[in-house]
């Protein structure tokens, strides 16, 4: 986006000032949730290495962005290969109230649902923090394709791609159990499409009655558990040539408690909160704009930075 970028440094959205000023104050925007640059490093070969470049990005995102401004709040960034050192990491900064969420990529080499992750969850859980993946990195690394079929060829297929990722993760997680092991944690999918969910919902709900014998830890349909443990942004949302369309299909996934604000800035497909969803209902857009964030963040995304 053209007008992201500093003249005087040549940044895109890299000066906290200058984001304050062209993003913040411009859009009536509150509180910002950063999700950084850098998740790429959670599915890198030297997770030693990654480990510390994890914390040192989190120290860093604490003294240039978080403590000088109540206005940004912060992910604790996780290397998700080392889920030993991930959980130590969100242990080290979960009592800080400036940050507000764990992040890793969404791109990974073992589905998320797979107990080899469960040490960050039960960490995250400890601090009331939810956990976030986010797209970008898919196909890099020690990452599978972007795809259950290899490589894409252009950037549109990888961008639309993006969802395949989003819905193995999801239903992974549903099916292997982690919100009956810890009901109280709550998952984000962030800028990897939003109305699958309905998909998702429908497919594992049919095939439950039929299949359950394998997930008997299982005490409700994985729907239920989707609507009660997981969050979708919006950016980058599917946007049907007919409106009524999109309503649908958020009225399917309860998007009235699912679904939360992303501007996706500084990038090329920034959404402007004043001009999205202006087609929305009244109350469904104050919930997507700020109940439904208040409710995944939950108090410290009001508390202030000064002990951060």
């Amino acid at each position: 986006m053209d007008d992201a970028v500093n003249e005087e440094d040549g940044l895109a959205a890299g000066d906290p000032d200058w984001v304050v000023q062209q993003l913040m104050t411009k859009y009536r925007i509150d509180i910002g949730v950063l999700t950084g640059s850098s998740i790429g490093l959670s599915i890198q070969h030297d997770y030693h290495i990654q480990a510390a470049i994890a914390s040192a990005y989190n120290e860093w995102t604490l003294a240039k962005w978080v403590r000088p401004y109540e206005c940004f709040k912060g992910s604790i960034l996780c290397p998700a290969q080392d889920p030993e050192a991930s959980a130590a990491e969100v242990r080290r900064m979960g009592q800080n109230p400036g940050m507000v969420q764990v992040l890793m990529a969404s791109a990974a080499r073992i589905p998320y649902g797979n107990g080899f992750y469960w040490p960050i969850y039960r960490a995250a859980v400890e601090h009331d923090l939810p956990v976030a993946i986010h797209v970008g990195a898919e196909g890099t690394g020690i990452a599978n394709p972007p795809t259950a079929v290899g490589y894409p060829a252009t950037y549109l297929e990888f961008h639309t791609d993006h969802s395949q990722t989003m819905m193995a993760h999801c239903v992974s997680l549903l099916a292997d159990g982690v919100f009956e092991e810890l009901p109280t944690l709550k998952f984000a999918f962030i800028e990897g499409g939003t109305v699958w969910a309905p998909y998702v919902m429908g497919r594992l709900d049919r095939l439950y009655p039929a299949l359950k014998a394998e997930v008997p830890y299982l005490t409700m349909l994985p729907s239920e558990y989707l609507l009660r443990n997981c969050y979708f942004s919006t950016q980058p949302i599917e946007e049907p040539d007919d409106h009524r369309h999109l309503l649908q299909m958020l009225r399917m996934m309860h998007a009235e408690k699912t679904v939360v604000f992303a501007s996706d800035y500084p990038h090329w497909d920034f959404d402007n909160p004043l001009m999205a969803f202006t087609f929305f209902p009244a109350e469904l857009k104050r919930r997507i704009f700020v109940e439904n964030a208040l409710e995944m963040y939950g108090p410290r995304l009001l508390e202030s930075n000064r002990a951060a």
